[in-house]
């Protein structure tokens, strides 16, 4: 017997979207089931039943695999953070407790990890979900592939609100699933008549690619608005946080997008003197390309990066 029918089902989509994104915004806080449940507006047992049942993960799944994806994203690629400060920003009450779960994910100490080649972590990486039945299976060469930008530039950027459909799964090189999402989302906010000529379209990217296993991946199609709406069901809205970003402007084919992600993260980054910021990664399209059908989109990717 379902407990959940599918005339709700929507209706938990979309609380469970809002209890993602606070999560995501608050990996350094205690996150009780207890004030996740308020959020969601669900008592405590049967929010964590409802959870498990429309994403396959445990809360408290959810919440540790965050936290040490995003910490072991933080050691690749911030080594101005030590691995106390790293475990302190991802909730952890301090670094015996980070320790004893990066090992019993990873294999390794977290020291040991930061020491690791790009290509050495991949492989970890990949041995890790590929003993979890992942999609990610894969053979990483010694030298990654990667599409170098026809510009590069340092922007500050206002904080941008939007709506969203959220896509969770394996999505990386499935230009027809991009396109069925912002069909979807198109349709949703054309029948709200909140389309304008400058609103923007985005992909937001809540994870940290490899580190995750495909069928845990989570991505949002987005479209700015300059005013409060009431969404539901697999609809959200959300801010794209303001800042300083560095941003990469590609022309790109369907199967050109990993490659210049490849470029932004394993390349340009390392390189750069720069480091990351939390804060969501996202592609953005120019308007111009809203109508042009040309099979290469003009594509910004923006990499939030911490003031120096």
């Amino acid at each position: 017997m379902e407990i959940i029918f599918n005339d709700s089902r929507q209706i938990y989509i979309s609380m469970i979207n809002k209890v993602q994104d606070y999560i995501e915004k608050h990996l350094d806080e205690e996150l009780t089931v207890e004030l996740l449940a308020s959020i969601a507006s669900f008592s405590s047992y049967h929010f964590q039943r409802i959870y498990r049942q429309i994403t396959g993960e445990s809360l408290y799944s959810f919440i540790k695999r965050l936290r040490l994806e995003k910490a072991a994203f933080l050691l690749a690629t911030n080594n101005n953070k030590t691995i106390q400060d790293i475990a302190l920003s991802q909730g952890y009450s301090n670094q015996s407790s980070f320790a004893k779960a990066f090992k019993n994910k990873f294999g390794m100490n977290a020291s040991k990890f930061r020491t690791l080649s790009e290509n050495d972590r991949m492989i970890i990486i990949d041995n890790i979900n590929s003993a979890h039945d992942s999609m990610n299976g894969k053979v990483y060469n010694k030298e990654i592939d990667y599409t170098t930008p026809m510009e590069l530039s340092v922007q500050i950027m206002k904080p941008t609100k939007v709506v969203y459909i959220r896509h969770t799964g394996s999505y990386k090189g499935d230009s027809k699933l991009f396109e069925q999402l912002f069909t979807k989302l198109y349709s949703y906010t054309s029948s709200l008549d909140i389309i304008k000529k400058d609103s923007k379209w985005f992909v937001a990217y809540h994870d940290f690619g490899d580190l995750t296993m495909e069928e845990q991946l989570r991505l949002s199609v987005c479209m700015s608005i300059d005013t409060d709406i009431r969404t539901n069901g697999e609809f959200g809205s959300m801010i794209l946080e303001g800042g300083k970003y560095v941003v990469g402007k590609f022309e790109l084919k369907p199967d050109g997008y990993q490659l210049a992600w490849n470029y932004m993260l394993s390349k340009w980054l390392p390189e750069s003197g720069y480091v990351p910021d939390d804060r969501v990664f996202f592609e953005y399209y120019p308007p111009e390309d809203n109508i042009n059908y040309k099979e290469e989109k003009n594509v910004e990717i923006f990499i939030p990066i911490i003031p120096l």
